[in-house]
């Protein structure tokens, strides 16, 4: 007697790997002859920047550079100044799963960076920067909704979820030339640059998928007229388009963007003067693509003519419920300590970590940042002061079932601050959110039935019916299952029309 099985195929993302890669930075600096020499150190930065990210048939391997900005007054005039080098990386993790159509997702994250001054042109630094590295695939299942022949009765569970049509890492980039206003002087060396990307609207054709949003460049310099900084703020709009086959308006969308490279090069106008600047930003962005489902799977089978065997196998599936870009102004008050504010020369803050969670209809991101400013002290002069602060923030968003999961990305858009006190400030930092919120959905299923020919379900020694006592909450399928009936003749037989026995009473069954 052969079960014939029938079924569908769903896909779903799969997580191949996770892991860590730490990265040392041991090395000397050496002050270029434009700089001038080193008065006092203020602070050394590591902006570690991922270049490329492949997948090999035995090692993951992500390449970049690990930027090291030397932020320090001159000896001579004490002026803040800047001195950047680029020092190149390779990480590599071993790696013993496919290579073909997975993608790796990659970000580093500095663990702590000390700078020490040899001499007054030369620095020792040490540090290092962690390199997080996952690398997923789109798998797929054969889910397996129907079994026929041989006598069996099948119990099935259906479910709305999001079938993946297409996972992609993919990049773009984005340049431009920026010319700095009038009245303000030209650019001496740069102190600091950074880049976050806010996604606006996505777009959806057949075929295409479009995502607009802007690049908010800030950038910190120093000039040769005045003593404080300048700061030049300025909005870099994107439209990019992305070929995606199998995409339409029916489909849902899940996109993070991450900035992985940032240069930034002076360039003079016709006076001779350092007063523009060409951005260039390398731009990383991760696509997963949905479509709504309705599926099928058998979770539990039996047969009322032979014994069988089943094996179950846990299958992970998904459904995207909501996907929103935010902006958020989160609002701390930093105390600088035993430094006195005459005056800020910069402040901007850093995400050190965060996580997220699903509440009361609202996704809730909170975590840690780093206020990092450079201060003037009436007695002290400039100096460098960091305070590590919490912030929270929530969005609201539609939730669709029960095992919820947040997927939170946060940059921060900008940062602003107000004096309050010789030494306070109430920091104005306004972040920006990539909040997907998923639901888990469980699904335990028959994969494969074995029939047991030799094993027979004999019906001379079995009566026609049983009187069975039910108790409240008594599932039918338990019943009919060990009395080789059906649920469907129970019902009939009672008069019952949901899947379990509301209140005690006796039942016929029926084989």
């Amino acid at each position: 007697m052969e079960c014939k099985a029938a079924g569908e195929s769903v896909f779903a993302k799969e997580v191949l790997f996770e892991g860590n890669c730490e990265q040392a930075v041991d090395t000397e600096l050496t002050l270029p002859d434009y700089c001038p020499d080193i008065g006092r150190l203020l602070k050394c930065r590591l902006v570690p920047m991922i270049t490329s990210r492949q997948v090999n048939y035995d090692s993951l391997v992500v390449e970049g550079v690990a930027r090291i900005s030397v932020i320090y007054l001159d000896d001579r005039d004490k002026k803040i100044r800047c001195c950047d080098r680029d020092y190149p990386f390779k990480a590599s993790v071993p790696y013993d799963g496919p290579a073909e159509n997975v993608r790796l997702l990659a970000d580093a994250h500095v663990d702590y960076v000390n700078c020490r001054a040899v001499s007054q042109r030369k620095l020792d630094i040490h540090g290092a920067f962690i390199v997080r590295m996952t690398a997923v695939c789109r798998r797929e299942n054969e889910l397996i909704a129907q079994l026929d022949g041989a006598g069996m009765r099948i119990r099935r569970e259906s479910r709305e979820i999001s079938d993946l049509v297409c996972c992609m890492q993919t990049g773009f980039d984005l340049s431009e030339a920026i010319e700095l206003n009038d009245g303000k002087p030209p650019i001496s060396s740069i102190i600091r640059s950074h880049a976050t990307l806010c996604v606006g609207e996505i777009q959806i054709l057949p075929g295409k998928l479009t995502v607009r949003g802007d690049a908010i460049f800030t950038m910190i310099y120093c000039t040769e007229q005045n003593d404080s900084p300048e700061r030049l703020e300025y909005v870099i709009p994107f439209s990019q388009f992305f070929d995606i086959p199998g995409i339409d308006e029916e489909c849902k969308t899940d996109i993070s963007l991450c900035c992985d490279m940032l240069e930034v090069s002076p360039r003079t106008d016709s006076d001779g003067e350092y007063r523009r600047v060409d951005v260039d930003i390398r731009v990383s962005a991760d696509i997963k693509v949905y479509r709504e489902k309705e599926v099928s799977w058998v979770s539990d089978a039996y047969s009322v003519d032979y014994e069988v065997s089943c094996v179950r196998k846990q299958v992970r599936l998904e459904r995207l419920c909501d996907t929103v870009f935010d902006t958020e102004i989160c609002r701390q008050s930093v105390d600088t300590g035993d430094v006195r504010i005459e005056s800020v020369g910069d402040l901007w803050a850093n995400i050190l970590d965060s996580r997220s969670n699903y509440r009361d209809g609202r996704t809730v991101v909170n975590g840690n940042m780093a206020v990092c400013m450079i201060l003037r002290d009436p007695s002290k002069g400039i100096v460098y002061v960091e305070k590590n602060v919490r912030f929270e923030c929530a969005v609201p968003q539609t939730a669709c079932g029960q095992n919820l999961r947040s997927e939170c990305g946060v940059g921060i858009k900008s940062c602003a601050f107000t004096v309050t006190g010789d030494t306070k400030l109430e920091i104005q930092a306004e972040l920006c959110l990539h909040s997907s919120l998923y639901e888990d959905i469980p699904a335990r299923q028959i994969c494969s039935v074995e029939l047991d020919d030799s094993r027979p379900k004999s019906s001379e020694n079995r009566p026609a019916a049983v009187l069975y006592f039910a108790e409240p909450g008594e599932e039918l399928w338990d019943i009919a299952r060990e009395y080789n009936s059906s649920v469907e003749s129970i019902r009939l037989d009672n008069g019952i029309e949901g899947d379990a026995v509301e209140e005690s009473r006796l039942l016929i069954v029926t084989a």
